[in-house]
């Protein structure tokens, strides 16, 4: 029996390519991301016309990268490397709840229940906080711990870790080797581009501090290559942006969005680009077909030459080593 339960969050992914419309009604169902003015009557109807009408290009998408999400898969590895890092200083076990496909938030609540944990730590795999990410999560949360009679035992919520200086290394050391793969060390001729998932102006505009948080990131990563990297010197002078992917819908986004940054540099000469996924941990459709293939093309047909996609996180070590800290830093600060 643990005596203490970490509950992980994160996205989901079908994990077969019949799974694509069902957890695409789930995403479309989502109050904290899409909001209709029917309120939840008119929600759940719209998000099936919507998965229905969707399904089938984005499972194509799916088949470009071997029929199913890998987050799921990544995700479970980081489970099992956080939980082996934990294991030193607590009496703890990983579960992983998902948003919106399996196994969900609910299965893993009931799963940790069930083993009798005596405290349980929320932990989103979302470094910077958005109100439709960890937001959500934590509101599925609430529902779910409602439902189940608010059991009463203690529970610590961790909200984000934009710059955690262990977070920022296990970045700095994918972008490293993304540079070091292409040859890169010593050519200063190329350019940096750190790829977020973007997000309607509106949440901003409401208070949701993702912009803010995102921007964190990349300023602490940039100054660590700049000022602990071996290469710091390369750094120094490698033009960065940081830009937006994943436009759904007719409404005003965060910009700059990627393919324009990419446009950018090809204008300005710059033939060689190292691309962040700054804003997700695991490798899946976004990192793996968006900017692998989608964005990629667009690249080349504009002159680029290098296009060095940087891996997420995946089995970092050192990001295991840093969800650790933030655990354990969380629980001292609630002892």
């Amino acid at each position: 029996m643990p005596e203490h339960g970490i509950l992980l969050f994160n996205l989901g992914g079908p994990d077969s390519l019949r799974a694509v419309e069902p957890f695409l009604r789930n995403l479309f169902s989502d109050p904290d991301i899409f909001r209709v003015p029917l309120g939840r009557w008119g929600q759940r109807p719209l998000a099936w016309a919507i998965a229905k009408l969707r399904a089938r290009a984005v499972a194509r998408h799916y088949a470009h990268i071997g029929g199913r999400s890998p987050l799921p898969e990544w995700t479970a590895r980081q489970a099992e490397l956080l939980e082996r890092k934990l294991r030193a200083h607590l009496d703890g076990r990983v579960y992983i709840g998902m948003r919106y496909w399996h196994p969900l938030i609910e299965e893993a609540v009931q799963a940790a229940l069930a083993d009798g944990v005596r405290a349980l730590t929320l932990v989103p795999l979302y470094p910077q906080f958005s109100f439709t990410t960890t937001g959500s999560s934590l509101n599925e949360f609430r529902r779910v711990w409602q439902r189940l009679g608010s059991p009463s035992i203690p529970v610590t919520t961790i909200r984000s870790y934009p710059d955690h200086p262990l977070y920022v290394r296990a970045v700095c050391e994918r972008i490293e080797e993304a540079v070091r793969r292409h040859g890169l060390q010593e050519n200063p001729s190329w350019g940096l581009i750190f790829s977020a998932h973007g997000l309607p102006v509106r949440f901003i505009e409401d208070g949701d501090p993702y912009l803010d948080e995102t921007r964190r990131s990349v300023a602490a990563v940039l100054t660590y290559l700049r000022t602990q990297s071996e290469h710091r010197h390369i750094y120094a002078d490698v033009p960065a942006v940081l830009a937006f992917q994943s436009r759904v819908g007719p409404v005003r986004w965060l910009e700059p969005s990627t393919v324009d940054v990419v446009k950018q540099f090809a204008r300005q000469g710059i033939y060689r680009l190292v691309l962040v996924p700054i804003s997700f941990v695991s490798d899946h459709i976004e990192t793996l077909y968006e900017l692998g293939h989608e964005v990629r093309e667009i690249a080349q047909a504009h002159g680029i030459r290098t296009f060095a996609l940087v891996e997420a996180l995946n089995d970092s070590e050192t990001f295991a080593e840093a969800l650790t800290a933030i655990i354990l830093d969380a629980l001292t600060h609630e002892a």
